[in-house]
């Protein structure tokens, strides 16, 4: 099973408020207000091109409200060099902590994209990270969970934990860490350890092949198991008790507060059928929206706001793109072009 790798954005604007439009004009929304940056794209780049990158999406007050993003490539910037390959991106505080697969590192830098630290770790490939605003959590291919403080310029690794074969994405709730194995495509089990002794605790059995997608709502986990690409399931994690649930076929997820649901892809390699809709938390109900112009989407996050952002790959050779909708899923902004294989966006709190 392939593996991508990614990059990722940052913006600086002030505070305002508009109404966007659609064709009908009917619907308005708020612009994220911020005072420094604040929304990033994860890029892993093609595979040993030393082309991925960590991006910003840029306010363009020119251009706004049916256009407000434009992208730039941060880390390149500021660095004036290309990462290697950017897996995953956390905001932590003032930082920014990026996992890079191949390159086998974990790069902390500042809210716009400089280097502080580069952390090398030989032969780990550091894949997914999570935070419980204490710590930062990342897995690795080699098998570890590790626990850093990238406040901690002298010694920003605090622990590690065996957790499986080919951890992915990591969610924290109720004072544990949940780990998907993927067994590089042929696990079926969530890891889990306690956050304060940093021991696994015990494993979960769950679908085929969970993978890039974990997220924490109250002391839920809801996940993906991705099977052979052929399908995909999301399943909830009571961080409770830690009973597994099926609940319904989605391969990208991405939680909305202000809807209470989550916003969810369903778009696997070997399935033609796809996608796009709102899944409530309180009712279980499946709503539909449009997805005009995505050819061949990924992946799923959503602000704090309630804005959502899918990133779309017209194809593998071209750069991936962003499509920026309001909270009900009215398209905005499409086809804003960032890095090569653009892994997620992600967001200051």
């Amino acid at each position: 099973m392939k593996k991508n790798l990614l990059a990722l954005g940052v913006i600086l604007m002030s505070a305002l408020t508009f109404t966007a439009c659609s064709d009908d004009n009917d619907f308005t929304y708020t612009q994220p207000a911020v005072s420094n940056t604040d929304v990033y794209v994860a890029c892993a780049g093609n595979w040993n091109q030393n082309d991925g990158t960590v991006g910003i999406l840029d306010y363009n007050s020119e251009s706004r409200p049916t256009a407000p993003y434009i992208y730039s490539n941060a880390y390149m910037t500021q660095n004036g060099i290309g990462i290697g390959d950017a897996q995953d991106l956390i905001v932590f505080g003032t930082k920014l902590v990026v996992t890079c697969t191949t390159s086998s590192k974990v790069e902390v830098l500042d809210r716009m994209g400089k280097t502080e630290q580069t952390i090398k770790l030989h032969n780990a490939s550091p894949r997914y990270l999570a935070t419980d605003g204490n710590y930062v959590y990342f897995s690795a291919y080699n098998g570890k969970v590790y626990k850093m403080n990238p406040n901690n310029a002298q010694k920003p690794l605090v622990d590690s934990v065996e957790v499986g074969d080919h951890p992915e994405a990591l969610s924290v709730a109720n004072g544990k860490l949940y780990a998907n194995i993927s067994g590089y495509g042929n696990g079926n089990t969530v890891a889990v350890v306690d956050c304060n002794s940093f021991k696994k605790t015990k494993t979960l059995t769950v679908g085929k092949n969970p993978y890039n997608q974990s997220i924490a709502v109250g002391n839920d986990i809801y996940f993906v198991s991705m099977f052979n690409n052929d399908n995909a399931l999301v399943q909830k994690i009571n961080a409770k008790n830690d009973e597994v649930k099926k609940l319904f076929k989605a391969s990208s997820i991405a939680y909305s507060a202000k809807k209470n649901a989550l916003v969810c892809l369903y778009a696997t390699y070997y399935d033609t059928n796809k996608r796009f809709f709102i899944y409530d938390l309180a009712t279980g109900k499946e709503t539909d929206l449009d997805m005009a112009g995505l050819k061949n989407p990924s992946q799923v996050n959503v602000d704090r706001y309630g804005n959502i952002y899918v990133i779309d790959n017209p194809s593998y050779t071209a750069p991936s793109e962003v499509f920026y909708y309001s909270p009900e899923g009215k398209l905005i902004q499409g086809k804003i072009v960032v890095g090569y294989s653009a892994q997620n966006v992600r967001f200051a709190n």
